[in-house]
């Protein structure tokens, strides 16, 4: 009933073959999984200092728009007019007067090109 099996036995090829398949595609999947892995990482650090640096340049402008406001600051500035003893004044209400602009002849011909 049984055969007698042969004391050799076959080399299964195809198993090996399948084997170091497999080693190299986990290898190589492995390889390319820290790769992308370490290209995200690097992305990730370049848009937190992105951030940092927006961070900083909203604070920037914050700090130029407080200077701004205190420069125009009306009453600083009659205050550094004074300082300064310049000859410029505050004037009246009453002391301006309203300007029309005067008539304009016909508005200019437009040159218009053939």
């Amino acid at each position: 009933m049984n055969r007698r099996r042969s004391s050799e036995s076959k080399p299964h090829t195809a198993a090996f073959v399948a084997l170091i398949l497999m080693v190299v595609v986990g290898t190589f999947g492995g390889a390319m999984h820290a790769i992308y892995r370490n290209g995200q990482i690097k992305a990730e650090r370049e848009i937190v200092k992105t951030r940092e640096r927006i961070e900083e340049h909203q604070l920037d402008i914050q700090m130029i728009e407080v200077r701004k406001e205190r420069e125009l600051d009306r009453y600083e500035i009659r205050l550094q007019l004074e300082l300064y003893n310049s000859a410029l004044v505050a004037v009246g209400h009453g002391i301006v007067e309203k300007v029309h602009p005067l008539p304009r002849p016909e508005d200019p011909p437009v040159a218009l090109r053939p």
